[in-house]
């Protein structure tokens, strides 16, 4: 396809549904079909109407948006394989909410897809508004999009109505088996986040707004910080980029000295063995000031 998600793929050709067929089920999921009619997409300059669009939810404050003239459904977002058209066109963008130290928020385009792979299209702002339950309407709203590649120009603007697909459904992998007791919260820039996930392996502790075990994280968090030999990391889908602080600054870089995460009691669960965690103190984070309160059961992992 023209564009794909993040671990989406590109089906053959010659395995496509037929336009007319694609065209009908363009309000796949719902009986409604999404309006179109104020989204300017050119092609070279040429205008090309686009007669589908598509909205998941991935994760928290995540987004990804499925738009085309012949190509594209709900089964087929939802799946992240999406058939073919001969000479049709389509793209497909991620949007996400960031966090800014002074607080403010915005909504951005993340990444770009077309031409089955993802570019490095000039992207900007967007808005969405309603959710992505399976048939609702979601309004949405993309600043302008330049895509360039060695094939053609693609420049995307304007607004638009999209068909919600649903939630994206979680990993087989890289989630805990068991629910793990918290009271733990981090505020960040003034905004109050409850940790949900934790992990301590040897002097790396990890606290975390999403689901995460032992194994590498397979669902994007809004919030992850990681404390290990004495350097504090800021990372999350609310970030464009990592912020980190370390313990051992001095003078006004003496930014974590009240930030504490104490190890308690041991025990054992479903996932393994644990340990519970006191979270407290305030401080900044790079540029982010923050404030941890609370207790977390976490997940003490093997080395």
């Amino acid at each position: 396809m023209p564009g794909c998600g993040k671990g989406d793929k590109q089906a053959d050709p010659k395995a496509g549904a037929d336009p007319k067929a694609a065209t009908e089920a363009a309000g796949t999921g719902s009986g409604k079909k999404p309006a179109l009619d104020k989204l300017i997409v050119t092609s070279d300059g040429k205008p090309v109407a686009m007669t589908r669009a598509f909205i998941k939810r991935v994760s928290p404050d995540q987004w990804r948006i499925l738009v085309g003239d012949t190509e594209g459904s709900c089964e087929e977002l939802m799946s992240g394989v999406t058939n073919k058209q001969p000479g049709g066109t389509s793209f497909v963008a991620s949007v996400g909410k960031r966090l800014k130290p002074d607080g403010s928020e915005a909504m951005v385009v993340t990444d770009f897809w077309s031409a089955g792979h993802p570019t490095d299209s000039v992207t900007s702002a967007a808005s969405i508004s309603g959710t992505a339950d399976r048939g609702a309407e979601v309004a949405i709203k993309l600043a302008k999009i330049v895509d360039v590649d060695k094939a053609r120009k693609l420049e995307i603007s304007g607004s638009f109505t999209a068909v919600g697909c649903g939630e994206q459904a979680p990993p087989a992998a890289g989630l805990p088996k068991a629910a793990h007791p918290s009271t733990a919260s981090i505020t960040i820039a003034g905004k109050r986040l409850p940790l949900i996930s934790a992990t301590r392996t040897g002097d790396a502790i990890v606290v975390t707004s999403g689901p995460r075990d032992c194994t590498p994280p397979t669902v994007p968090a809004q919030v992850t910080i990681e404390h290990r030999a004495g350097r504090w990391e800021l990372t999350g889908t609310w970030f464009a980029q990592p912020s980190a602080s370390t313990d051992n600054a001095l003078g006004d870089e003496a930014r974590t000295k009240d930030l504490k995460i104490t190890p308690g009691d041991a025990g054992d669960s479903t996932d393994g063995k644990t340990v519970s965690l006191a979270l407290a103190g305030a401080g900044k984070l790079g540029d982010y000031p923050v404030t941890f309160e609370g207790t977390i059961e976490a997940l003490d992992c093997p080395k």
